[in-house]
């Protein structure tokens, strides 16, 4: 068995065996990324009440991923979960990893013979449209600052027409990844970074695009009816029958740090 802090990250520590007083594990989906724009869990759990202990997916190590089905992504951390012997109340899931928050869900609630409640945070589809605009749009506006202007509207163009060319998500991941590849090229040499930190970037990358992927692979794959969708005010209706859908006034960037968030979730893990 892996060594569990190499797939779940502790983001806050509750009840030593997580089951007194009907205190759970929480289970937080997402692919962090330190200077993102977005708040992530990391600012959310200090916020939530209720002596819950919070842990938060970790990918696998870069490169560990190539060639891994969703569904080993899966057992990975159902597999620690079950191991550590932590009973889980909830699970939550952010924007695109809402889908492996759903399935997380599901496996939990089948090993552990109670469902845990599911909550989903801005939940987005995974297609090649949303890896575009999530991602490759998000690290294309970071070597804006050594590219030209008509290398960046190249960049763009070329995952553009990569969106229009490739409906099926394994079709536009290595596609994606070489327009990054070839951009990243031009941006990071002139940033002065060496060929290997040029190509850790780009795998770094690569791992990136395969867990939006997996998380996609699940999608049908679980029940929404049992999701309370917390929504900012850039969300539009869920297309998918769920549980409850609670709307705040806040931007979509800052719904993991909003106190009134902390304390629906708060409430509705009570």
């Amino acid at each position: 068995m892996n060594d569990a802090s190499l797939i779940w990250d502790v983001l806050k520590d509750g009840n030593s065996d997580g089951n007194s007083d009907g205190v759970g594990l929480v289970l937080a989906v997402d692919y962090a990324v330190n200077g993102r724009h977005e708040a992530g869990f990391r600012e959310l759990a200090p916020l939530v009440g209720g002596g819950h202990a919070i842990w938060e997916t970790l990918a696998p190590p870069v490169g560990e991923e190539v060639g891994m089905t969703a569904d080993q992504y899966l057992k990975r951390w159902l597999d620690a979960v079950e191991a550590s012997g932590r009973h889980v109340s909830a699970v939550l899931g952010y924007c695109g990893s809402g889908n492996l928050a759903g399935a997380i869900s599901e496996g939990i609630g089948a090993r552990q013979g109670q469902p845990p409640k599911l909550m989903l945070f801005d939940p987005s589809p995974v297609t090649p449209w949303t890896i575009l605009n999530f991602a490759f749009f998000k690290v294309l506006d970071g070597m804006s600052g050594s590219l030209s202007q008509e290398e960046l509207m190249q960049a763009q163009r070329a995952g553009l027409d990569a969106v229009r060319t490739h409906e099926d998500l394994e079709d536009f991941r290595p596609v994606i990844v070489d327009i990054y590849r070839r951009t990243g090229d031009i941006a990071f040499t002139r940033s002065g970074l060496k060929a290997p930190m040029r190509e850790e970037l780009v795998t770094w990358f690569a791992a990136y695009v395969s867990f939006l992927i997996a998380s996609g692979d699940f999608a049908g794959r679980f029940d929404s009816g049992q999701a309370t969708v917390i929504c900012s005010s850039a969300f539009e209706a869920t297309i998918t029958a769920t549980k409850q859908e609670i709307r705040f006034d806040v931007d979509h960037a800052d719904l993991l740090r909003s106190a009134e968030v902390a304390k629906a979730v708060t409430d509705l893990l009570a």
